[in-house]
């Protein structure tokens, strides 16, 4: 009997063991798999106007595909159009000026000034020689008070001609100061640059692709008036589609940054892709997830999650669901 009993005690520890083995290996292999859905999502662009106008054209569709700097539709605007002949206008006055205070007036100019100037000297000799007689005549009592004060007005009339003519001559001959000819430029560069401002926003009124991508929809259609900063048509960068899912917070230890995890796509024929874990919110959202039991409820909250995918898939859209084991 005794070793009978001890035949038993030796084999007990070793049943333990076994039938421990046999639960860990049956729970492993009946392991539930947890099963997280994301959807696909993409970045959106709105592209907008920088200045108010009617649209003229729009010259793409839905689902479009268009390459940066494409031209995706054009404005009118009669406000720029009259903006841009005017700045011009400006410019190229305010340059003849500066050019003409710069390089000087033209020889036919400095003739035709000293021309002018000889028949304003001229006019002013005769007058002058008319007025000594005047005062004789009036010193006489020969002329009345009224005649001898339109002489006069004619006198100094004829002075201020010749004066002027003259000052006008010394300016031609001597030519314009440095500092007329520095502001003559300043103002010209000003007026240049108005007009290049203004050639800029015209360029505006062609709306033009910021990026690579595909068309998701137009908002405004041609013949509408639009005021700045309304978006026209809105694009998808499909160089950065990714996948939104929902972790809770007792499975986020799965989930770290840069971690590969391979996700099945129904749309695609249930095909395998790998994605990589690019993004975790910072801060938990909603909670999802309430389990009952007899010590209390309680609720567990979540965390967005961004993948992205490892390659290019060119059949990927934004809306597609994505299945991811963990």
């Amino acid at each position: 009997m005794k070793i009978k009993t001890n035949k038993i005690v030796m084999v007990i520890p070793f049943l333990v063991i076994l039938i421990s083995l046999i639960f860990i290996i049956n729970n492993s292999l009946h392991k539930e798999e947890i099963v997280i859905s994301g959807i696909v999502e993409a970045t959106e662009i709105d592209v907008s106007s920088k200045i108010p106008g009617r649209i003229d054209s729009v010259l793409v569709g839905k689902s479009d595909k268009v390459k940066r700097g494409q031209i995706l539709a054009i404005l009118e605007s009669k406000e720029m159009d009259a903006k841009v002949e005017q700045t011009k206008a400006l410019m190229e006055a305010a340059k003849a000026k500066y050019q003409l205070v710069k390089n000087g007036v033209r020889s036919e100019e400095k003739e035709a000034t000293q021309k002018l100037f000889e028949q304003a000297k001229s006019q002013f000799d005769y007058v002058s020689k008319t007025y000594e007689r005047f005062i004789k005549l009036f010193n006489d009592k020969v002329i009345s008070q009224q005649e001898m004060d339109e002489m006069v007005f004619k006198y100094q009339a004829a002075k201020s001609q010749m004066e002027a003519a003259k000052a006008k001559l010394n300016l031609v001959n001597k030519g314009a100061r440095d500092e007329e000819i520095t502001a003559s430029e300043q103002l010209f560069f000003q007026a240049e640059n108005a007009y290049k401002e203004a050639l800029a926003y015209y360029d505006e009124l062609k709306l033009k692709s910021p990026i690579d991508g595909e068309v998701y929809q137009i908002i405004a259609d041609e013949g509408e008036i639009i005021n700045s900063g309304y978006p026209i048509v809105t694009i998808i960068d499909k160089s950065k589609y990714y996948v939104t899912i929902q972790i809770r917070e007792d499975l986020l230890s799965k989930v770290k940054i840069g971690r590969i995890i391979q996700g099945t796509i129904p749309s695609l024929n249930n095909n395998n892709y790998d994605f990589k874990v690019d993004y975790i919110a910072p801060m938990a959202d909603f909670a999802t997830w309430k389990p009952t039991n007899q010590k209390g409820d309680f609720d567990l909250r979540t965390f967005e999650i961004h993948l992205k995918p490892l390659k290019f898939l060119e059949d990927l859209k934004p809306g597609m669901t994505v299945n991811f084991i963990l």
